[in-house]
């Protein structure tokens, strides 16, 4: 299997021999504030790029289940128009649903839409308009939302948080002080925030 690179295992390996030393002498480091707020993890995403629908699809869930249903992280999305005007038309259509409560149903349906043939059409104003008429959304609602661009500024920040925290490849993990980019097995994720909840203080 291929190993993941430098800037993912060296944070991980240093950290897990600091836990380890630490249970081993009874010390525990201080770790950032957390005010018994769950763990933060942080995704950045693009309904074009193939890796970013397979950790959603794959990973997303398992974590999903493993941590914030039992309270101990919380996972934001920050969507993004990375690849063209159509990615930047979906990022936007997401968070649209978001407004009326289905962000997540929508990531999964686009995402499952743009899978099946990657044909860009599923990116025009009418398939995400009818997708969210498919779920269920106040699609007049959504139609206003998505056609008046209101939520361009949002990804457009997330893009520039992007940059900020230093992403260059898709999808891009973020928990603690670490970073994973691309896909990696379940396993690279549970360990890294594994590796992060051991610093944080009981809640």
């Amino acid at each position: 299997m291929k190993r993941p690179p430098v800037k993912v295992m060296l944070p991980i390996l240093l950290a897990m021999l600091a836990a380890i030393l630490l249970v081993a002498t009874g010390h525990i480091a201080p770790p950032p504030p957390s005010n018994g707020s769950p763990l933060k993890i942080i995704i950045y995403t693009d309904f074009q790029c193939g890796a970013c629908e397979k950790l959603h699809s794959e990973v997303e869930p398992k974590l999903r289940e493993l941590y914030v249903d039992t309270g101990k992280a919380q996972i934001e999305m920050r969507l993004l128009g990375a690849m063209d005007s159509d990615s930047m038309r979906g990022a936007q259509a997401a968070l649209c649903a978001g407004d009326q409560g289905k962000l997540l149903e929508y990531m999964d349906a686009l995402f499952d839409a743009y899978a099946e043939d990657e044909d860009a059409a599923v990116f025009s104003v009418e398939a995400l308009i009818s997708l969210a008429a498919e779920l269920g959304l106040d699609d007049g609602a959504f139609a206003t939302c998505l056609n008046s661009e209101a939520k361009r500024a949002e990804v457009e920040e997330n893009m520039d948080t992007a940059q900020t925290d230093d992403v260059s490849k898709l999808p891009a993990f973020l928990v603690g002080n670490f970073t994973i980019e691309g896909r990696w097995p379940l396993d690279t994720y549970i360990q890294t925030i594994e590796t992060v909840l051991a610093t944080q203080p009981p809640q």
